[in-house]
């Protein structure tokens, strides 16, 4: 049975390698180590506004969605987050269930939007869900690269 309940900092460790285990073997080719994966975690888990539910089965973590909140023009949004199951227990809608009591408990927060960064192929899923395409596009760059063609 599926019990979801707020994330305590004890969760940490074991989300950790979850999430380790996720994303270094996702066909992205992420490169987590555990300690960078803790560091990640740590910096959600304290960021002041931090909201945070882990999946459980027979006392068992299975998984974890992380966010937080930030004010903005139009009310609170729920901010880019961490959605991540353990693979043996993927494919089951538990991240669909984590998913819809993350909107619920954002809800309870007054958040208005949730925004998020995603893989082509989740964002076939968070578009059927009823997220959709913005005017904002998500960039990223190379810190060096960025330094040496910027002129002055």
């Amino acid at each position: 049975m599926l019990k979801i309940r707020k994330t305590k900092k004890e969760d940490i460790k074991k989300l950790a390698e979850i999430y380790e285990r996720v994303w270094n073997n996702s066909k992205n080719k992420e490169n987590w180590t555990n300690n960078k994966v803790k560091k990640l975690l740590n910096f959600y888990f304290y960021q002041k506004t931090f909201i945070g539910i882990t999946a459980i089965i027979n006392h068992k973590i299975i998984g974890a969605f992380f966010s937080f909140i930030k004010p903005w023009h139009d009310g609170n949004h729920l901010g880019e987050g961490e959605l991540f199951i353990n693979p043996d227990y993927q494919k089951q809608k538990i991240g669909t269930k984590l998913f819809l009591q993350m909107m619920k408990e954002a809800k309870k927060k007054r958040c208005v939007v949730h925004e998020l960064i995603s893989y082509e192929k989740t964002s076939k899923w968070y578009k059927k869900v009823g997220m959709k395409e913005t005017c904002l596009k998500h960039l990223s760059g190379d810190i060096n690269q960025i330094i040496k063609k910027i002129k002055i």
